[in-house]
């Protein structure tokens, strides 16, 4: 970073003047103009380009024969998120066909990259996704609609021995990790181009609350996936123990709390974010406390059960941490009233 003075000319025009490495590395003439933004923290950017500027973000992932399925699928996700606009797979020989079923999974487990361009050796992905329409905090409000409904079908999976149900809650899993990837990837473009957070509607600290309040929902919904996986595995096993009911009333207060701690975020209540990490403790506590009832149930399903549990503290103590973030982000808004 330079400082340079603020020069008068005329009557009431403030100057100044712009670097020389800059003017020369994008070909700057007399006469041409540029684009100078007011960002909301004060400051000003000013560029040469126009506002679309991921039209021309390419990233070539290489692609080697034979490499594993899921270190292609890795590298084009970390593509992604980096938030290029163009993601081609390119490989030195005749691509494998598995490799090719890889990247059109790829293109099912995001928002946004369609397959434009396909040859013996690559295969081109367009992003036409738009931050506008689907920004950072739509996602992270139908993540939190959808692990909501993970988290009570799982239970209720388990309980009534329903597999057909379980498998249906790990299939959810997916859109949760979609929305999660979309809300990550607006993330890193906002640090890029602080002028998108203008235009979704949140500034680059709001941002980055999201983007950890998304990787937390993404965690609840891995464990209503754990729950999910214990209710195939003993679907076809009586579960008659008293213990159950009260891990079913359990995991009902658990979504109460996730609900609380998401609503405490989005409205700045430190009020309610307090009552919430409270009560996540809590319940915590309670849940401690029928581990012993679970190892003395006796029976096939004690480690499932146990297993269970522990999915459930965790998602206490996830909604915990929602609130803590909620508690943070309020008073940094407080500070810069």
């Amino acid at each position: 970073m330079e400082s340079r003075k603020v020069q008068k000319t005329g009557t009431s025009t403030m100057t100044v003047s712009l670097p020389r490495d800059w003017v020369t590395s994008n070909n700057l003439r007399p006469g041409d103009t540029v684009n100078i933004e007011t960002l909301s923290d004060g400051s000003l950017t000013i560029d040469v380009k126009v506002r679309n500027r991921r039209d021309d973000a390419r990233s070539v992932v290489t692609v080697e024969r034979g490499e594993p399925d899921e270190h292609v699928i890795r590298k084009l996700i970390g593509a992604y998120l980096a938030g290029f606009n163009l993601i081609e797979a390119r490989s030195r020989e005749r691509m494998d066909l598995a490799t090719k079923h890889a990247i059109k999974d790829f293109t099912r487990m995001v928002i946004g990259p369609e397959i434009i361009e396909e040859t013996a050796n690559s295969v081109v992905m367009h992003d036409l996704s738009d931050p506008v329409e689907l920004p950072q905090k739509k996602c992270i409000r139908r993540m939190h609609l959808i692990v909501e409904s993970m988290h009570g079908d799982a239970m209720t999976a388990y309980v009534s021995g329903d597999a057909e149900l379980a498998r249906d809650v790990i299939d959810r899993d997916q859109d949760v990790d979609r929305l999660y990837w979309m809300a990550m990837k607006q993330f890193v473009l906002i640090q890029k181009d602080r002028s998108l957070s203008e235009r979704i509607g949140v500034d680059v600290y709001e941002s980055f609350s999201l983007n950890t309040v998304g990787r937390i929902l993404e965690r609840v919904g891995d464990h209503a996936v754990r729950i999910s996986r214990q209710a195939v595995d003993l679907a076809d096993e009586p579960k008659t123990d008293v213990v159950l009911t009260d891990m079913r009333e359990l995991s009902v207060r658990s979504v109460e709390v996730l609900s609380q701690a998401i609503g405490a975020f989005f409205h700045h209540d430190i009020a309610a974010a307090n009552e919430v990490i409270d009560r996540a403790h809590d319940l915590a506590r309670e849940g401690e406390n029928l581990v012993p009832l679970l190892l003395g149930s006796g029976g096939k399903g004690t480690m499932s059960r146990t297993a269970v549990m522990d999915s459930l503290n965790r998602t206490f103590m996830y909604s915990s941490d929602i609130a803590e973030v909620a508690v943070n982000d309020a008073m940094r808004l407080q500070g810069g009233s």
